[in-house]
């Protein structure tokens, strides 16, 4: 049996301990917020069309996980999160990664650019394949659905700019299927688009969009020059039609690209934009590609002629306060509540 004592300290020795304390309590509050780096295997993809069609080359990428900052009974929810053209940001890491673990989410932010050698891709997106980061998506939520402290069934995918092509196209079923094959019953719950570029993500199958029907968020700014808003608005009106009920926008007036990033507006000159090339669409199972909404056939030495005259350079991105990320925050929130993934 062990007996009840006390130790009486010195004067001295009392304020030492006192700040030992103190400074365990600090680190503990560290590490309950630290983000865990933790690589994972994925697969490369040169293109979509492998990423529909075939297997891909096994890659190594990792990524940074946080854990809720609040309470959650059961097993955790989790939301991945997917970088821009400028790779991981501050406000990936140090704003959305936290506000998620304030909902109670654990945060999963996945770097598709380091572990590939690259910094950034906002000059070339050649420099990583337009398949990577969708890919990499899959199986980030692959491992996390494999983790028992984590409910498969309440995984989903935030994105932004070049990333909100991860968080729009992992709703797509044929690319589901075929990168994560006998894991294919897994989906994200839901999807959050930010400042997406929907040029190119309409995918069509035996007239169906081939979505999984998980809700769908997509948020927009109305001054965005490098990824106009007006593509997606065309693309979210086809989804509603066939997935009544679960898919939904919000377009912000007067934000620019990146409205998110609150460290002041600013021109990327090197920056490429596809704002004033037409919508294009892939018929899945013959991957024929075509202008929306005249129809015109696109062979591949057409379409590279007509990206090679209409792709543009010189795009503004960022804002000078926190307003439209203040909006977007609150927006998700109410979405989250919505789709019963918070109370």
């Amino acid at each position: 049996m062990l007996s009840h004592f006390t130790v009486h300290l010195p004067a001295s020795l009392r304020k030492v301990a006192t700040v030992l304390a103190l400074l365990a309590g600090v680190i503990y509050s560290h590490h309950a917020c630290a983000q865990q780096k933790i690589a994972f295997p994925s697969m490369e993809y040169a293109n979509k069309f492998e990423m529909a069609k075939k297997p891909g080359k096994p890659v190594e990428i990792f990524g940074y996980l946080s854990m809720p900052t609040i309470p959650v009974s059961g097993k955790i929810p989790v939301v991945i999160i997917a970088h821009g053209s400028a790779g991981i940001e501050a406000k990936d890491t140090g704003f959305w990664a936290p506000y998620f673990n304030k909902l109670g989410f654990a945060s999963f932010v996945v770097d598709s650019f380091t572990p590939r050698g690259v910094t950034s891709t906002v000059d070339d997106q050649g420099m990583v394949s337009n398949a990577a980061d969708t890919a990499d998506a899959f199986f980030a939520l692959k491992l996390i659905a494999a983790d028992p402290r984590f409910d498969a069934g309440k995984v989903g995918i935030i994105g932004f700019s070049r990333g909100s092509l991860a968080a729009n196209e992992t709703s797509i079923k044929t690319f589901r299927d075929n990168v994560l094959r006998a894991d294919k019953n897994l989906q994200f719950a839901f999807h959050i688009p930010v400042y997406a570029g929907c040029q190119n993500s309409r995918y069509r199958k035996n007239g169906s969009f081939d979505r999984t029907g998980a809700p769908m968020l997509f948020l927009m700014g109305s001054k965005d020059d490098y990824t106009p808003a007006k593509f997606c608005l065309d693309q979210i009106k086809g989804l509603q039609e066939e997935y009544p009920g679960v898919i939904d926008y919000r377009v912000y007036e007067g934000a620019n690209h990146s409205f998110d990033n609150n460290q002041g507006a600013h021109y990327l000159q090197m920056g490429t934009s596809t704002r004033d090339c037409p919508m294009v669409e892939t018929d899945v199972p013959s991957w024929s590609r075509s202008v929306v909404p005249t129809g015109q056939r696109l062979l591949p030495a057409e379409e590279n002629r007509m990206y090679k005259d209409c792709v543009k350079r010189g795009v503004t991105v960022g804002s000078y306060d926190s307003k439209y990320r203040n909006l977007a925050a609150k927006d998700i929130e109410d979405f989250l509540r919505q789709i019963k993934m918070i109370d």
